[in-house]
């Protein structure tokens, strides 16, 4: 369930989350103005005075109404750059109030002491990535676990899946797959197979660029991620959270990308993220497969999975 899902008046316990925490260090950034006013937009709700942690608890929330409050609160502390200590101590007393144990409570209070390697030994033990990793151990045992990480480091050449992927360039170029093919030609990134590629198991985050007419620039992974989050059912708020470490904060938490400072513009955020939320299919989800899609149409495929038309573009 995403925020924009919830019953009306939970939403506006979630902005009123927001706004209690964007003032708690007695500084409203513009960022934060900007957050609200957009999260305002996208609920559907006018921006409610700031919440008290026990209106929270008397609203007695479902468990996972409550906990999107909660995440709500966490990505209003760090809309600014910096976490400040009044506002982890709010967040912190919301989730106690909504009876919630989200974890990334306990990042944001790292976030704010400066502990970074701790923040990330407890992101990585919880990622989306071990899951990942999990899985290809399942299937194909210490070779699946190879296939991610030989790439990553420079090895585990697989010619043949590097072919099949080349191949897709004899496509009709209005299809899917020749997209994607120009997609990694044009920005010079390694095939499937090749030393330094993504793995196979991760392509959809190239294909979601492709389908999204995203770029690769940081401030354009930001926004594919924003897209991403809006589809995903599983946990939304674990991509809006990591991108901002990644692109907002300079965290080190995607392999692929170097990190940068101060690239989250919340409208922009909150319209991919909305953008998203209209995609018809969780393309992150295991055995989503594009190859069925490949071959046809960039245009039908995206009307097919409801991918709406970027705005500006």
């Amino acid at each position: 369930m995403h925020l924009a899902e919830m019953d009306p008046a939970h939403r506006r316990l979630a902005l009123g989350a927001m706004r209690a925490v964007a003032g708690a260090d007695g500084d409203e950034d513009p960022r934060e103005r900007e957050l609200l006013e957009a999260a305002s937009a996208l609920l559907g709700v006018d921006a409610p005075a700031a919440l008290e942690p026990e209106a929270l608890r008397a609203a007695a929330l479902p468990a996972e109404a409550a906990e999107r409050v909660v995440q709500a609160a966490i990505f209003a502390a760090m809309m600014d750059g910096r976490v400040a200590p009044e506002e982890v101590a709010l967040v912190n007393a919301f989730a106690a109030a909504a009876g919630v144990d989200e974890p990334r409570v306990r990042n944001l209070a790292q976030l704010a002491k400066g502990h970074t390697r701790l923040l990330w030994l407890d992101l990585a033990r919880r990622s989306f990535a071990r899951d990942v990793f999990a899985r290809a151990l399942k299937a194909d045992g210490p070779a699946g676990i190879w296939k991610i990480v030989g790439p990553l480091l420079g090895a585990g050449r697989d010619p043949a899946l590097t072919e099949r992927y080349v191949k897709l360039g004899e496509l009709p170029e209005d299809t899917l797959g020749h997209a994607y093919f120009r997609f990694l030609v044009d920005h010079d990134l390694a095939f499937p197979g090749e030393p330094h590629s993504v793995a196979e198991a991760g392509i959809w985050h190239d294909v979601t660029h492709v389908l999204g007419g995203y770029g690769v620039s940081p401030e354009e992974e930001v926004l594919v991620v924003s897209f991403i989050a809006g589809f995903s059912r599983e946990d939304p708020f674990f991509w809006l959270f990591t991108i901002t470490l990644q692109f907002h904060f300079a965290v080190q938490v995607s392999p692929y990308a170097k990190p940068k400072e101060g690239l989250v513009q919340p409208a922009k955020v909150l319209a991919a993220f909305e953008r998203g939320r209209a995609v018809k299919a969780d393309l992150s989800a295991p055995g989503w497969d594009p190859w069925p899609l490949f071959p046809r149409p960039l245009a039908e495929v995206r009307g097919e999975l409801g991918v709406p038309a970027r705005e500006g573009h």
